[in-house]
């Protein structure tokens, strides 16, 4: 179904390339980190639980700050808190090349989760404002644009790191990964000095404003669906990051076939966000919504048939497909539909469901794997994203009525 035929502008916004270069690069850091710390781990002979601790420390901090960083954005700008945060992810990436150990990958995953958090708030911050004054549709295309450097860095990441790993060492894959995050570091301070500025909400002390963000944006009921949906995905995404790696080296996979099966899997968000500006024109958000949550399920239903690479790769890539759409659309709801002033604390509450999520998700596979076998948690996982489909399907009757 063709939504109206408004003309919508043709041009691509000046900052949106950089920002997107900036995710890119800046993302590497961790999809490449996330793959050679577990399988580093692994290969000091480390249990499966150190490495659902390792992926979990990624977002331990990001969980309680993210409602700080939405709120920084709204007060302070943009860019000061992309500058904090990509300064962050260079650290952070740093270390393991000077001094690679357990110790060194947990600080690793604190300084780059909460690095790449901060700019991923500031970043999804700008596009919104951005858009302002423009269509639904514009909008929806620049938030799809902006996620392919997501998608493609979760692509090179994994791929990357399989390879240096197999052919030159767990440091030289680091160090890689170190070098895009001074590429990143460089874009942030050269190329993106002048962002828009956020619109402002009357002044209000912390303690006043704490706790009325959290009761203004659960009241209403399109944000409460968007917030639901947003929690089934990120457990989701998180339960499928965290098997590969585990079941990969349970079947004997070399680092290479994981981090393709990985690749292949960001290589779908990328194709389904390079189709969001053709989508955008024929379905609404939550229409996309409903059909990505329907094909999550089913992937999730078929996973624990799959014993070889192949078909691993075949539902990583169909899985990724589904996934790439769910970001674009719900940032582009949930832009629609924050109060004004207060996009960035909207931003963040998001961001602290889904790392919350990268936090116990990781954990409670890491303890359960052991005793109950992949199987069953991927059931629960079907049964979960199953579960977000009322609220996606009254979404869709809500904009059609």
């Amino acid at each position: 179904m063709h939504r109206d035929n408004r003309p919508v502008p043709k041009r691509f916004p000046p900052l949106l390339l950089p920002l997107i270069l900036v995710t890119l690069t800046g993302h590497m850091a961790m999809s490449g980190g996330r793959v050679s710390g577990s399988l580093f781990a692994l290969s000091t002979g480390s249990p499966e639980l150190v490495v659902g601790l390792f992926m979990a420390t990624f977002s331990v901090l990001p969980t309680l700050a993210a409602m700080s960083i939405g709120r920084w954005v709204d007060r302070i700008g943009a860019l000061p808190v992309m500058r904090m945060g990509v300064l962050a992810v260079l650290i952070g990436a740093t270390l393991p090349v000077l001094w690679l150990s357990v110790p060194s990958l947990f600080a690793m995953a604190i300084l780059i989760g909460f690095g790449f958090n901060a700019m991923s708030v500031a970043g999804q911050h700008t596009v919104g404002a951005m858009a302002q004054g423009q269509s639904a549709e514009q909008r929806l295309r620049n938030f799809g644009w902006y996620a392919l450097g997501h998608s493609a860095s979760s692509a090179l990441g994994p791929f990357i790191s399989g390879l240096l790993i197999d052919h030159a060492g767990f440091r030289m894959a680091f160090a890689c990964m170190a070098g895009f995050s001074c590429v990143a570091c460089w874009l942030v301070f050269k190329r993106l000095q002048k962002l828009p500025a956020a619109a402002k909400s009357p002044a209000r002390s912390d303690a006043e404003s704490r706790p009325q963000a959290w009761h203004d944006l659960l009241a209403a009921p399109e944000l409460r669906r968007i917030y639901y949906v947003s929690m089934a995905l990120a457990c989701c995404w998180d339960l499928f990051i965290v098997m590969l790696p585990v079941l990969g080296t349970r079947l004997g996979f070399s680092a290479s076939i994981i981090g393709t099966v990985f690749s292949l899997f960001a290589v779908g968000t990328f194709v389904s966000r390079a189709l969001m500006p053709w989508l955008s024109n024929r379905l609404r958000e939550w229409q996309i919504m409903r059909a990505a949550l329907v094909v999550i399920a089913a992937v999730y239903v078929v996973l624990p048939w799959a014993s070889v690479a192949m078909v691993f790769m075949l539902l990583g890539f169909v899985f990724g497909c589904a996934i790439g759409l769910s970001q674009p659309n719900m940032l582009s709801l949930l832009h629609e539909a924050a109060p004004t002033g207060r996009g960035g604390e909207a931003l963040g509450l998001r961001s602290l469901i889904g790392n919350a999520s990268s936090v116990w998700v990781p954990i409670a596979f890491g303890l359960a794997v052991g005793p109950l076998g992949v199987a069953p948690l991927l059931w629960v996982g079907a049964t979960l994203i199953s579960s977000a489909l009322p609220a996606a399907h009254r979404g869709v009757r809500h904009h059609h009525s």
